[in-house]
C-alpha cells in the first residue's frame, strides 16, 4: 500500500496529530507527517526537540504492527533504529554510526537523530506503531541547552535534500518493520541493533542509584532493558531513565545526556 504523506509548515508534534487521529477513529497506518517546525516536538519521556525551521526531518510514521505480540514492542524500535542507521551509511561513515540505547542515533558521541515511538496494544498483540522521528540534517547551530547535537551538514560541510532522505528513510522503515513478520528477520535486526549499539562491550561510567558506577553493556533483555555487570561481577537490569550515559569528556559528578 502506497504510503499517504500529510504536511504542515508547524504542527504541535506529528506524533500527537497521529496520535489524535486513532482517538477519532481515523484509519492511520501508512500515513506520514511531516512537519517543517514543531512548536512543541516531543522526544522520550518529557525531553523536548529542538529543530530550526526547514533545516531538519521532523516527521512521524504510523505502521499496522497487529502480527507482533505485545511484549515485543522493543523490536520495533530496533527495526526503525537499524533501518536508520542502514539509510545513513549512504551518507555519512558507517563506522561511526552508532544505536545508543533504546533508539538515539549518534556520530561518534554525539546525537544525530532522536525518535519517540507510541503503541497501541489489542489484546495480547500490538496494534498500529507511531515511529516519530527528529533527524539533523543541514543545521549547524544549536542551543547552548541541546548538550551534544551534531547534524549532517556538520560532519560533511555539504547541504543535503530533505525530501530524497525522508523518501529513503520511509521506505527503510517501513521494509524494516514489515521484515518483523518472519523469525529470521528479527534475528537479523537484532544482530545489527547489538553490533551498532552504542558503548556495548566496553567499560564505560554511567550514574546509575545516585552514584556513578563503571559498567560495561551485556546486552538487552526481550522487553528491551539494559544488561550490564560492574567491576564486581554484579548484573544489573535497568530500564530507561534508571541510569544515565556520562559523555567521555564529562566530568565525574557533572550533569550528563540521557
Amino acid at each position: 500500500m502506497a504510503m499517504k504523506i500529510l504536511r504542515f509548515d508547524e504542527i504541535n508534534s506529528t506524533n500527537v496529530f497521529l496520535y489524535d487521529k486513532i482517538s477519532e477513529n481515523n484509519d492511520i497506518p501508512d500515513m506520514v507527517v511531516v512537519a517543517s517546525h514543531q512548536s512543541a516536538g516531543r522526544g522520550m519521556d518529557k525531553n523536548r526537540w529542538e529543530s530550526e525551521a526547514g533545516k531538519n526531518l521532523l516527521f512521524s510514521i504510523a505502521l499496522n504492527v497487529n502480527f507482533l505480540e505485545a511484549e515485543n514492542q522493543f523490536k520495533i524500535s530496533q527495526a526503525v533504529s537499524v533501518a536508520i542507521v542502514d539509510t545513513l551509511s549512504q551518507f555519512v561513515d558507517n563506522q561511526q554510526l552508532f544505536i545508543k540505547w533504546p533508539n538515539d542515533i549518534y556520530f561518534g558521541d554525539k546525537k544525530l537523530a532522536g525518535m519517540l515511538i507510541q503503541n497501541t496494544i489489542e489484546g495480547r498483540m500490538m496494534g498500529v506503531s507511531i515511529i516519530g522521528i527528529g533527524l539533523n540534517v543541514n543545521q549547524i547551530e544549536f542551543s547552548k541547552d541541546i548538550p551534544n547535537p551534531i547534524s549532517l551538514k556538520m560532519i560533511s560541510g555539504k547541504d543535503f535534500d530533505l525530501e530524497y532522505i525522508l523518501n529513503l528513510l520511509i521506505i527503510n522503515i517501513k521494509s524494516s518493520v514489515e521484515s518483523l513478520r518472519f523469525s529470521e528477520n528479527q534475528i537479523e535486526i537484532n544482530e545489527k541493533y547489538i553490533s551498532k549499539s552504542y558503548r556495548f562491550g566496553v567499560w564505560s561510567e554511567y550514574f546509575y542509584q545516585n552514584q556513578v558506577k563503571s559498567m560495561i553493556i551485556n546486552g538487552f533483555d526481550k522487553y528491551g532493558r539494559l544488561l550490564l555487570h560492574d567491576k564486581e561481577g554484579a548484573g544489573i537490569v535497568c530500564d530507561v531513565k534508571e541510569l544515565q550515559f556520562f559523555p567521555p569528556s564529562c566530568r565525574r559528578g557533572s550533569e550528563a545526556d540521557v
